[in-house]
Order: C-alpha cells, then structure tokens, then sequence
C-alpha cells in the first residue's frame, strides 16, 4: 500500500511541473536595409535542453551559472538538422547570432540570420522543413510566420507535416 501512494505521489509531482504544451514559434523577417533574412526562434527550455540531451547526450542548463561554453554550439547545430531553408531549390545556411532568455525563465529566443539575400526573379519558391522536436514530443507543433517583403504567410509543422513549400511574390 505504502509503495502505491509513493509511485501515485512522484507521477502527480512529474504531471504538475511538465508543460502541456509543445509549441515552437519561428519568425522569418527580410530586412531590407541589410538584405539579410533575419530568424527568431522561441523554444521553451526544457524542450531544448532534452532535446540536446537526447541528440548529444550533453547536459545543459540554459540560462543558468551551469551553462557551459558549448550550449550555443550545441543549439546550433541541433537547429543546422532541424531546420532548413531553402530558395528556388538552394538550401540556404544560417548564421548563429545569439540567444536570449525570457523573463519568464521558462523559454528562450535564438536568433540566426541569413546574411547578405538577394533574390532577383519575379516569384521565389520557399521549401521550409521544420522538424525541431518531434523527435522528443508527440504532440509538438512548430508554427512558422513568414514575413519576407509584401508576403506574409503562417505555417504549422507536425510530425506528419515536416515539409512545406509556398511561393513568394517580389515586391
């Protein structure tokens, strides 16, 4: 009986502080003064850290006096597999900027770029696949705004929709 309330106990425990819901949101923004695609992605930490955990068998502990110097290395390249973008059938590679916590401790902003974008034809084919964890989390949804000039458009990733493509008219 006693191992039964304890087994009850540390399962409600485990329910209460898990989140319910596995939501990434990313943002694509053209900055025209810099012609360079500019790339938020908002991620709730434990998500991340599992997530780095379960590729590299690597701790790390976000936002914490714990973080060691190769967590952004590690983010990167966990988000290099998970996330491509490719033009007019050209994968294009991003560069890591940084990141930053949010005041609510429970996700952080990665930001990357894609320096120096010039696209000349009329009408530009966007492929996007987004598979940041689904891997980790059955219920993961990765939603996408797009903003990239007059265009503006939202997609949602799954785990049975990891790729999307939609076309992009020039200014």
């Amino acid at each position: 009986m006693k191992i039964s309330i304890l087994i009850f106990t540390m399962l409600f425990y485990f329910n209460l502080f898990a989140h319910d819901y596995h939501v990434s949101h990313t943002t694509l923004f053209y900055n025209s003064s810099s012609n360079s695609i500019e790339i938020t992605i908002k991620v709730a930490i434990e998500d991340l850290e599992l997530a780095i955990l379960e590729r590299e068998s690597k701790k790390i502990e976000i936002g914490t006096v714990n973080e060691g110097e190769i967590s952004d290395k590690l983010i990167s390249n966990y988000f290099n597999k998970h996330f491509n973008i490719m033009f007019n059938d050209i994968i294009y590679d991003y560069q890591w900027v940084g990141k930053e916590v949010s005041n609510n401790l429970h996700d952080v902003y990665l930001y990357f770029e894609i320096v120096d974008f010039h696209q000349n034809e009329e009408s530009i084919l966007l492929n996007l696949k987004n598979s940041i964890f689904l891997d980790i989390s059955f219920g993961q949804k990765n939603i996408v705004l797009i903003n990239i000039e007059k265009n503006h458009h939202n997609l949602i990733f799954t785990r049975d929709l990891k790729s999307q493509s939609i076309y992009l008219k020039k200014e």
